[in-house]
């Protein structure tokens, strides 16, 4: 009997959306792929950045998650399907997010209404209840805007704020704040964001709770990657589609350059890093706006409010942990985000207060990939999420995912909001096209 011809497949990339496409190759139940994972690193970069903290409660460590990996019910729907077929444990984590400009708390939200927002010290009660009842009504009023008016084609969520009048207080100081944490970006930024990724995200999140990987992303990690062959240090250079098939362009830790041909190559990277190395898409991939965004683990409380933070924590309901949201209005509106975890340590994430250098445990730096309408379109176009025809327009591309034998995956991938389902999804897409099935649905 014949042996099977397998398909050689190169996956570029070991974060979730690579490892979930390799994975899915590899379980094909005809067995016909050969999957090879490439990785710039010096470990596959799903947990690269996580780091063990020391908890004096307990005997073991704490493995803090870098960025953050906590996932809302509702919007996380495949995501959550996933961890069920590979077995992860994750549990409902409650949060409570604290709202401060210049270090000074002036309100407080917890997640999904688990518990009453708690009166900060010095603020009087008829002041608290003043404020509850405004955002109240604000919050009721803005939810209805997202169930119920439509964001136009192309509309920012800055124009989208305009035509729906919310009210600029609660968006500058309550919206921006609380979804920039999110999304890891500048409120500048997200201004220019679709005003369709943050009406889906609230429509899909609305009263959904939070959860948490029990063991972090590192046992994910080890269950995707469970089997699949895989290079590190391996900097891809080049994807070049020839009459043979794909050519992989590749330098080593050694720094000597190689070169391999492949069947099919999807790429799990950044839409910079894909216009780097893939020619059709180099001027489209640099039309999608990507930032570097600075994480950093530490006990520096003098990030909180002279020791507020402690105070606060005392009136935590049901294990929430407490996020300290931290916006500058002096440079243009920002937001630092701080995490205080249960092990005491801090992670900051995009900071612009100063740190103690000697109390900083663990930093990392990683791109985020941002939204804008011109993005949102060339994404679209590539893989087709709509039905609006471009073909006779130049601001997008004529290239179809798939086409040349080359794949792209990641969470930018989808008309949506930059984060781990988008991974999912696009890997589920790529398992489609190559008649995989997807153990989870």
């Amino acid at each position: 009997m014949e042996s099977q011809q397998h398909v050689r497949v190169a996956v570029v990339g070991s974060g979730m959306a690579g490892l979930v496409t390799a994975h899915l190759l590899k379980q094909d139940c005809r067995e016909r792929y050969m999957v090879k994972v490439f990785e710039s690193g010096n470990t596959l970069s799903l947990d690269s950045a996580s780091v063990s903290i020391s908890n004096a409660a307990r005997t073991s460590s704490d493995r803090v998650d870098l960025p953050m990996r906590a996932f809302a019910g509702g919007f996380y729907s495949n995501l959550g399907s996933m961890y069920d077929y590979l077995g992860i444990q994750y549990q409902s984590q409650p949060f409570l997010f604290e709202f401060a400009q210049s270090k000074s708390p002036y309100f407080t939200h917890a997640s999904n209404l688990h518990q009453l927002p708690a009166r900060l010290n010095g603020v009087s009660l008829i002041s608290y209840l003043l404020e509850f009842g405004i955002l109240t009504l604000c919050y009721v009023y803005f939810s209805l805007c997202c169930f119920f008016i439509a964001p136009h084609p192309g509309e920012t969520l800055k124009a989208y704020f305009d035509r729906t009048w919310t009210p600029k207080y609660f968006a500058t100081y309550y919206v921006l704040p609380l979804i920039s944490s999110v999304t890891t970006c500048p409120h500048e930024s997200l201004l220019a964001f679709p005003a369709s990724d943050l009406t889906e995200y609230k429509r899909r999140t609305h009263r959904a709770p939070h959860y948490t990987v029990s063991e972090g992303v590192r046992a994910v990690q080890d269950r995707l990657a469970k089997g699949i062959q895989y290079e590190l240090n391996a900097v891809v250079t080049a994807v070049e589609p020839n009459e043979k098939g794909v050519q992989l362009s590749w330098r080593g830790a050694d720094g000597q350059q190689r070169m391999e041909t492949f069947d099919k190559v999807v790429l799990a990277v950044a839409p910079d890093v894909v216009g780097q190395v893939f020619g059709p898409l180099q001027h489209y991939m640099a039309r999608i706006p990507t930032a570097v965004v600075e994480s950093v683990v530490h006990t520096d409380d003098t990030v909180l409010n002279q020791g507020h933070e402690q105070k606060l924590t005392g009136k935590l309901n049901h294990n929430a942990q407490l996020i300290h949201l931290n916006t500058s209005t002096s440079t243009g509106h920002k937001t630092e985000s701080h995490h205080i975890q249960p092990c005491g340590a801090i992670v900051t994430t995009c900071p612009f207060s100063p740190l103690e250098e000697s109390r900083v445990t663990h930093s990392v730096s990683f791109t985020r990939v941002l939204r804008s309408p011109q993005s949102q379109r060339i994404v679209n176009a590539i893989f087709g999420d709509t039905q609006e025809c471009y073909s006779d327009e130049k601001t997008v591309p004529l290239w179809r995912n798939g086409d040349d034998n080359v794949y792209l995956v990641g969470g930018w991938c989808w008309d949506g909001m930059v984060l781990l389902e988008g991974c999912v999804v696009s890997a589920m897409r790529v398992a489609k096209a190559l008649d995989i099935e997807i153990p989870w649905r």
